[in-house]
């Protein structure tokens, strides 16, 4: 029997081959309909039969007003009749874009092409030839049994300059799939929250239709991002890939294969590593996957472990010892020779100002660290100094033969002169006695990251104070492009926070904390309450308003340890002066507080700031003077629980506002049964609130207790 070309064939969908990806497969959810399925078209025996007599519908539901009621024997000509109906749709929401989430997610900072590395270090054009030609073998050979390769060495032993010439010659060969590069000092990529979409986004750069199937999976799963990482690679990568490569497989060879990361010491916390290994080893390696994973990092204990006879990967990678396996004397020879050639034609110094003598001592104070002779190189070329001079003082530096036995004396000593040497002349032409290694450990401070600008404003320097402390200091420091004063290399950061390295240069974390404090609370007391509410309330610059960017960085000082001292000559004149009132105001202005506007324009994390402010500020002051000003001043006590209770009120609130954005969020699918849950716990934390107030006789809010003028905000 022959079917109608209108009729049931029309109602069934055309199914691909398995092994074919068609183009409804590719599409996402929203782009099929509800359903997924093609709706069905009438049939030719419905379109063209008899009329059906209408199906009589329930009165109560659809009633019609009806014109006469017993009316007969008359004549009604040109009768012109409008009904308006009213029809309520409940909101739908709308479909996310799961490629816009994934890049949400993503970590542009950890490209090895990214701007925020810009100039990063790499290896010299005729250095370090041996380990790399390693390394590109062994990416290149595919019938290795291994997928995975290790790359092991000390701080400063050129781990990262290697992992980017590797990244750039994969780039150049077309066979770089992805590369993410850690950093301790850069939150977007200190951690491995971000890695699994940072790659997947990689990944989906290099084909359309590998792109289409990793959106389709964020919109499936749009919280997939918060699930541990083994099935993030297995939702973003394996199986979108997998998927892809099946249905492409004239592709297969053609796909890009290389996967590079570094610096896995650099991301925060032991387990998360932990994690991240285990996790490319059971999703990424074993054959399920096409890619070759190199893999560098300090010889630490997750990696260690791993790596150990008895851990994971000890079978399954290919370990190359950098610092062991590889004398990298040669090249610090051949990259410094290099360095002081270009630097005599470019600043046109006479003929034999350095000599091979010269040089074999900057070598053999390297030890191997390719770190001291690059920073050595850097300090001799800074334009403010004369090189001859500044060789023959880096040669005075060498430490002697009792300092030998310290693998990063070396180091240190280039490090600690550097500084001292910058500290004698900002002293020279300062005429207030300020204190440069304060100054310089409070502009690094680690805290918040703020723009530079902002840094000198918050401890009270004048704009441009940051230029003059660091003129000395381009060897070791630089200002990344979103203007963040950072150090060259991590080695840095670790000498000036252990006292027994630093030695004279070393500034202890609670003088550094209990400086900024002390400005933060200057700065506050000084502004009026008028100047603290409209800066909070200004929309021209919003998230870098200065007065908020004061509270900022109080909340998340550690006040816990900080002198009484503090306590007396800082905080206690502070509480006197109304700042806790002005903490309030701050608390409840816009730029805190009142982002219904912005909520569905932005998500809901926006709302964190501010809970995470009430939360800090409680938790860290609150507390802290609770516990200290019961014998010093009973009438503060009173003002601190006072405030107390108001903030906990309005974290109570924000939370409430938080749970009711996730409701209504637009852009992120939420299950039913997870609404149900959201709804009853808001409807049991007012119920309780309400309970309270019962009990204690109060029918009013915080807020209205207080006379504030939010009524209608809080009924919102």
């Amino acid at each position: 029997m022959s079917l109608s070309p209108t009729g049931n064939m029309a109602s069934k969908r055309q199914r691909s081959p398995p092994h074919e990806l068609s183009n409804a497969d590719c599409l996402p959810p929203s782009k099929k309909g509800k359903t997924g399925e093609v709706s069905p078209v009438p049939s030719t025996s419905t379109l063209n039969g008899p009329p059906h007599a209408p199906t009589p519908r329930d009165s109560a539901l659809h009633s019609a007003p009806t014109f006469f009621p017993n009316a007969h024997a008359f004549q009604l000509d040109r009768l012109e009749y409008t009904h308006t109906a009213h029809h309520h749709y409940p909101p739908r929401l709308a479909a996310p874009d799961g490629w816009k989430l994934l890049i949400e997610k993503s970590a542009p900072n950890a490209l090895y092409n990214s701007a925020a590395r810009f100039d990063a270090p790499k290896c010299d054009e005729d250095t370090r030839i041996e380990v790399t030609n390693e390394i590109m073998g062994w990416i290149q050979d595919r019938d290795s049994p291994t997928q995975i390769l290790c790359m092991t060495g000390a701080a400063g032993a050129g781990k990262s300059a290697l992992q980017q010439t590797v990244s750039e010659h994969c780039a150049s060969l077309g066979i770089l799939a992805a590369s993410f590069f850690f950093n301790v000092g850069d939150p977007t990529r200190n951690n491995v929250s971000r890695i699994v979409p940072t790659i997947a986004y990689q990944l989906g750069q290099k084909a359309p239709g590998l792109r289409q199937l990793i959106g389709v999976a964020v919109e499936d799963d749009p919280l997939i991002f918060d699930k541990e990482l083994k099935t993030q690679m297995e939702v973003l990568i394996v199986n979108p890939g997998h998927h892809f490569l099946a249905n492409n497989p004239s592709n297969h060879e053609a796909f890009p294969y290389a996967l590079l990361i570094d610096g896995l010491d650099e991301c925060s916390g032991e387990d998360r590593q932990r994690e991240l290994l285990i996790a490319i080893q059971e999703s990424l390696l074993c054959g399920r996957t096409p890619f070759r994973v190199f893999l560098a990092s300090r010889p630490e204990m997750a990696i260690y472990e791993a790596l150990h006879e008895s851990g994971h990967l000890h079978n399954a990678a290919y370990h190359i010892r950098l610092s062991d396996d590889y004398d990298a004397t040669c090249d610090i020879r051949r990259s410094v020779q290099r360095r002081f050639r270009d630097l005599s034609l470019r600043r046109r110094l006479r003929k034999g100002w350095f000599s091979e003598r010269d040089v074999e001592a900057v070598v053999k104070s390297a030890s191997g660290q390719y770190a001291y002779g690059a920073t050595v190189t850097r300090y001799i070329s800074e334009p403010r100094g004369s090189p001859p001079e500044r060789l023959r003082a880096v040669l005075s530096w060498t430490p002697g033969n009792g300092q030998n036995a310290k693998p990063f004396a070396p180091l240190d000593a280039l490090y600690r002169n550097i500084l001292l040497r910058a500290q004698q002349a900002f002293e020279e032409v300062d005429e207030d006695g300020r204190d440069f290694l304060l100054i310089l450990n409070c502009l690094l401070q680690r805290s918040v990251k703020l723009f530079l600008y902002l840094q000198e404003s918050i401890c009270l320097l004048d704009l441009g104070t940051s230029e003059v402390v660091i003129c000395d200091l381009r060897s070791i420091f630089h200002i990344t492009p979103n203007d963040i004063l950072t150090p060259y290399h991590g080695s840095l950061r670790e000498f000036m926070d252990d006292p027994d390295r630093a030695g004279p240069v070393y500034v202890g974390v609670i003088r550094i904390e209990e400086h900024i404090a002390k400005c933060c609370l200057a700065r506050i007391s000084e502004i009026s309450l008028d100047d603290t509410i409209n800066d909070a309330y200004s929309t021209a610059d919003r998230e870098d308003t200065v007065q908020c960017k004061f509270v900022e960085v109080m909340v998340y000082l550690d006040v816990h340890d900080l002198s009484k001292n503090f306590l007396e000559k800082s905080l206690v004149p502070f509480i006197e002066n109304g700042g806790f009132d002005k903490m309030d105001k701050c608390f409840r202005a816009p730029v805190f507080n009142d982002l219904r506007t912005f909520v569905f324009e932005f998500t809901s994390t926006r709302l964190e700031p501010c809970r995470g402010f009430i939360s800090g500020w409680k938790k860290g002051y609150c507390s802290y003077l609770l516990q200290n000003l019961e014998d010093l001043s009973p009438e503060l006590t009173t003002i601190v629980r006072k405030y107390d209770g108001l903030w906990d009120t309005l974290w109570q609130e924000q939370n409430d506002l938080d749970d009711l954005v996730i409701l209504q969020r637009p852009h992120r699918m939420i299950q039913r049964g997870d609404q149900i849950n959201l709804c009853m716990n808001l409807m049991e934390r007012r119920t309780s609130s309400a309970d309270s107030d019962e009990e204690t006789g109060n029918s009013s809010s915080a807020w209205e207790r207080e006379g504030e003028d939010s009524e209608s905000d809080s009924k919102e």
